[in-house]
């Protein structure tokens, strides 16, 4: 704790001209919480959110001590607006109690005058722990559905491309290798990559029956946060791509897509994109979600059990949490709020 109880903790908007400062703070003072970061803020204002950030900071302080951006748009009803923070509050330190509650505080009373009649958010604290003891503070309450995967897989890329391939698993190595002297060959693009990328994606979506997006979704997503497509060929056929982004310390893979085979066109790409994150001083590899449900154990193939074979661990996340709105009126209105959005299955 930074302050006394009796020494409430200012919180302001940001403006453009804090932009900067913002971007440092979510990525190097928060280890990259991408999604709180200013450029994600502005792709889903070009979607149709409206968006607010909030920054908390003691008097006469010179450092930030956390920030929320905060996502609101009309649902059901134009007059009637649904917040969401995805991977809000990003604070400095989990211990400032002080900080996320001067956060909330700060939201509610600038949100609700905008209509905004629940929030909903799900920071990137652990599941358990600090993580768990501060949402129990904050008197959060666990959502029935998520919108983030509240699992991750996460890869250490610290040290030099030698010493990080050398603590790949074996498996790994030789499908890099294999890939190699097969010829594939992986070229990484900015916007002009999405096009190729896409097709891919749509592929993968159609034989795994994920979700997705208009293609100029992906373009506003690689332009609006400095993104790679790491397209890999072979003989001028595009074989596999990804879609990645650089937040801080942190190298998060975000979209794939491939065509079937045994080509190996992915492990040529996250190797390429990781080569890419350690040029630009990453040193974690976030391979961004799992299913709840899954187990590293699990040996079923899938996208998760693929994530699994370059190492790393799982992380758990708290999940999507209630904040504390409206008293009484915050049960029936989540009532409500799950029939409004049963048809909206992609928030962010």
């Amino acid at each position: 704790m930074h302050a006394s109880p009796s020494a409430p903790l200012p919180v302001r908007e940001a403006g453009p001209t804090d932009r900067p400062e913002w971007e440092r703070f979510v990525g190097e003072q928060c280890g990259g919480v991408l999604l709180q970061s200013w450029g994600w803020g502005e792709i889903r204002r070009q979607f149709g959110w409206g968006v607010t950030r909030l920054v908390a900071q003691g008097r006469g302080e010179r450092g930030w001590r956390g920030v929320l951006q905060l996502l609101h748009r009309p649902v059901g009803l134009p007059q009637i607006r649904w917040g969401y923070a995805p991977r809000g509050p990003a604070l400095a330190s989990l211990d400032d109690d002080l900080a996320a509650l001067a956060l909330l505080r700060g939201a509610r009373s600038r949100l609700l005058r905008r209509g905004v009649v629940v929030l909903r958010l799900d920071p990137e604290w652990a599941a358990a722990g600090a993580g768990a003891e501060l949402r129990r503070r904050l008197r959060l309450r666990p959502m029935p559905f998520d919108i983030q995967h509240r699992r991750t897989w996460l890869v250490d890329i610290g040290g030099s491309q030698d010493e990080v391939r050398g603590r790949l698993p074996p498996s790994t190595r030789r499908n890099i290798a294999l890939a190699e002297r097969a010829g594939v060959t992986v070229a990484t693009l900015a916007v002009e990559g999405v096009e190729p990328f896409y097709r891919l994606h749509l592929e993968t979506v159609a034989r795994q029956r994920f979700q997705t997006r208009p293609l100029a979704y992906y373009r506003a997503v690689v332009d609006g946060l400095d993104a790679r497509v790491l397209l890999a060929t072979r003989d001028g056929r595009p074989l596999a791509a990804a879609v990645v982004a650089v937040c801080g310390p942190r190298l998060a893979y975000l979209y794939g897509g491939s065509e079937p085979g045994p080509h190996r066109g992915m492990y040529a790409v996250h190797w390429a994109a990781i080569r890419w994150g350690l040029e630009r001083g990453c040193r974690l590899y976030d391979m961004w979600g799992v299913p709840g449900r899954f187990s590293p154990g699990d040996q079923e193939p899938g996208y998760a059990v693929f994530k699994t074979r370059w190492g790393g661990r799982l992380e758990d996340h708290s999940g999507l949490q209630a904040a504390p709105w409206l008293g009484p009126l915050d049960w029936p209105l989540a009532r409500l709020e799950r029939v409004l959005l049963s048809r909206r299955p992609l928030l962010t």
